[in-house]
This record gives structure tokens, sequence and C-alpha cells, in this order.
């Protein structure tokens, strides 16, 4: 296809928008970009984890810089706090693992610093999408101004305007549990030796937690200076949502409370529940975090990626649990697989019929594997100290069916 000159709004400047513009702009297409915050989208200083293989695809692919800072993630080491094993917990399995432990915002910046300024309109919320014809769409925006595209990419996030209008019948789901989470400093820990092998995973019944290292604000990778990125879920009934994602000056929230909005009588009252269920030297990590913040966890399944000459990306897409591990590279890989298919087909109706089958399935598949490892590890998550890590291997397996090879697809 000759790509030159065709028009591709984006909606959205986060991982999944910055994504598809870079590699959109790549093979020739017209784009550009609304977001509706400012230019820089609020890092809030938590960790991400991607497969290092695909790590190694985003330097190939010069989405990242060869230089950008990880921490290496072995093993998902899964522990149980005992009365014997009171410090550190029992350790049921080193669950192996091969990730990049990196700062979200560091991701973010390595790709917005690849969009040109001149594409990336900041503060420019969309207000609505019209189709004019087959092959034409407005991109209305609320300052009155209505340009017009060949094709237009949703990468609005999970409350997407996009998939409200292509797809008004795919609703997120509350999963009945919400993701509490923190970030601290290195330098306060007692000890950091036992975070050096990866994710730590203590659970609890009714949760467990995640623990790891990610680089420091500066970037650095070196002892002392990292940041410990953190979280516990919590069960929280659907009918407390409102209350609970309401913050301290009494702003209710849709679905999250940011880093500060938190009240006090809350923050405290998790750190109390935690204190009976985390081993010790976890529960000291939590302890000295402040601002600490929290977003419920859905599920959205979707009956297809495209309608027309509209289609969506990341989280605007289906939303899956992150459990999975893959929220960043669902997104990535949604905007690669899209300037893929473009460029390797005669027409953009192939190409984007072709785009669209493999991206339902593969993500599809994602959030119920999403669904199965909610069930294994927060909602009916055994004791895991009666279990060896032969123990351990069987019960996921019996549990969890959805190949992890799907992760990788597209890539």
């Amino acid at each position: 296809m000759n790509t030159q000159g065709l028009k591709v709004g984006i909606v959205g400047g986060s991982i999944a928008g910055c994504t598809a513009a870079i590699e959109l702009m790549r093979i020739g297409c017209e784009v550009t970009l609304f977001e509706r915050t400012g230019d820089e989208l609020k890092d809030r200083g938590a960790g991400i984890g991607v497969p290092a293989a695909v790590f190694e695809t985003l330097v190939r692919r010069d989405l990242i810089d060869s230089s950008t800072p990880y921490f290496p993630g072995r093993a998902f080491t899964r522990r149980w706090r005992t009365p014997g094993e009171a410090r550190y917990g029992y350790l049921a399995w080193d669950q192996p693992a091969d990730l990049a432990l990196l700062n979200w915002g560091v991701l973010y910046r390595n790709l917005r610093k690849r969009v040109p300024d001149r594409i990336y309109q900041a503060e420019h919320r969309v207000a609505a999408l019209r189709v004019q014809s087959r092959e034409r769409v407005a991109v209305e925006l609320a300052g009155g101004a209505a340009p017009v595209f060949d094709l237009v990419v949703c990468a609005d996030g999970y409350t997407s305007l996009g998939r409200r209008m292509l797809f008004p019948e795919a609703g997120i789901e509350y999963a009945g549990y919400v993701l509490w989470r923190g970030v601290l400093s290195e330098s306060e820990l007692d000890e950091s030796a036992p975070l050096q092998n990866g994710v730590h995973a203590p659970g609890y019944p009714g949760g467990h937690g995640i623990f790891y290292f990610v680089p420091g604000a500066d970037g650095s990778v070196a002892p002392g200076t990292r940041m410990v990125n953190w979280g516990m879920y919590v069960p929280i009934e659907e009918i407390s949502l409102a209350d609970f994602f309401t913050d301290k000056g009494m702003k209710r929230h849709e679905g999250s409370l940011p880093p500060g909005g938190m009240p006090l009588a809350t923050e405290t009252e998790l750190k109390r529940q935690a204190a009976g269920r985390l081993p010790d030297y976890y529960m000291g990590i939590v302890d000295r975090s402040r601002n600490t913040f929290a977003y419920a966890i859905y599920d959205c399944h979707v009956p297809a990626y495209r309608k027309g000459r509209i289609c969506l990306a990341g989280d605007a897409g289906a939303f899956a649990r992150p459990h999975t591990a893959a929220g960043a590279l669902k997104s990535i890989n949604d905007a690669i697989a899209l300037a893929e298919a473009i460029k390797a087909r005669s027409a953009l109706e192939d190409a984007l019929t072709e785009w669209n089958d493999a991206r339902t399935e593969t993500n599809n598949r994602l959030v119920t594997y999403g669904n199965q490892l909610g069930r294994a590890l927060v909602k009916e998550i055994p004791d895991w100290s009666t279990m060896d890590a032969a123990g351990m291997q069987k019960w996921f397996a019996s549990i969890v069916d959805v190949p992890t090879a799907l992760l990788d697809r597209n890539r």
C-alpha cells in the first residue's frame, strides 16, 4: 500500500498512542495525536515488567534507547507467612521468569521523545467521533475543531470513548478487588538482598502482593539507589467503591486514587490489615511507604478491534487484569501489528481486517488468562505453606490453562 499521505488521527497519548504514532509515522502516514492532558503524562513512579525478549524488540525497533535502565526479574518468588517463617515467609515456589522491570515513566518518556511535538497535540480533548463516509472519520474536539482522517486509532484507555461508541455493549466488569500500590526508596530498607532475584509475590487469604526493584528516579540501577515498587490485591465490595475512591478532599474519582489523594484513615486501615497478612520483611516496606495509591481491577472482552475506519488499541480494546503483566506489552503489540499489517497489504481494508482478526483473538484470550490468574491468585488462593514447588506447579497448572506463549504473539 502507498501509505504516503494516509491521514491518521490517534486519540490518547500514552503507551499505545505514542507507539502507534511512531510506527505509523515511520511507514509514511500523516499522523496527528490528541492527548487530553498536558504534554507530560503523570508518572506515579510505578514499575512495570515486560518479557526480556520484548525489551530487546523495543530496542531493535528503536522504540526505546539501548541504554534504557531496567532490573532483571528471574523469578516470581511465592511465599506465605507462617508462625515459623514470620519474617520472610515460607518459600513455596521460585516460579521461573525472564522479565525486564522498569519504570513506567522511563518507558513513556522514551516513546514520547520519538513523537515530534508537531504531531503530539497536548490538551486537546476529543469530544466525539463522527463517521462521515466509509473512508472518512471526523474527530470532534472540545474546542470546536473537527479535523477529518482516513483512519482513527483510539488509544484512550480502559474508559475509551472509541470503545463506548463502537461497542456500547462491551462494558468493563469489576473483578471484586483493587490493587493498592506504593513505592519506597531502597535507602529506606533494612536489607536489600531478599529482593535481588526478581518479583516477590507473598500470598495471603484473599490475595497476594508484588514487590520488586525498578530503577531509581534518575535511572540508576546501582545498589542503594533503586526504588521498590509494590502492590497488594485487596477485596473491596463494589457497593463500597465510590467511598473507597473518595479522596481526602472529598472528591470522588472514577476507579482510582492518585498518590497523595488517599485519606490517612483509609491508608492506615489498609496497613493494619496488611500487618496480619504479609511476612514482616514485606510489611516493613508497606508500612514505611507514604502517598500510596490504588485502582480498581476490571475485565473487558470486545467483539472486535475495529469498525469501519475506527480502531482500538491498548486498554481501549480488550482489557486484562494486571496479573498478566502484559498491559504495556499488549499496547505496544497492538500498535506494531497495525503498522506491519498496513505496510504488508495492498489495500487498507484488507490490512485492517487481518489486524482486527488477530488482535481480537489474541487479546480476548489474554483477558481469559487474566481471569484465570485472578481466580488462582486472589479469589480462590490456597494456603501455599501446605505445598512444595512440585505441588505449586501442579496446582497452578490445574487452574491456568491459557498458554502464556500468547503474550509473545505479534512481537
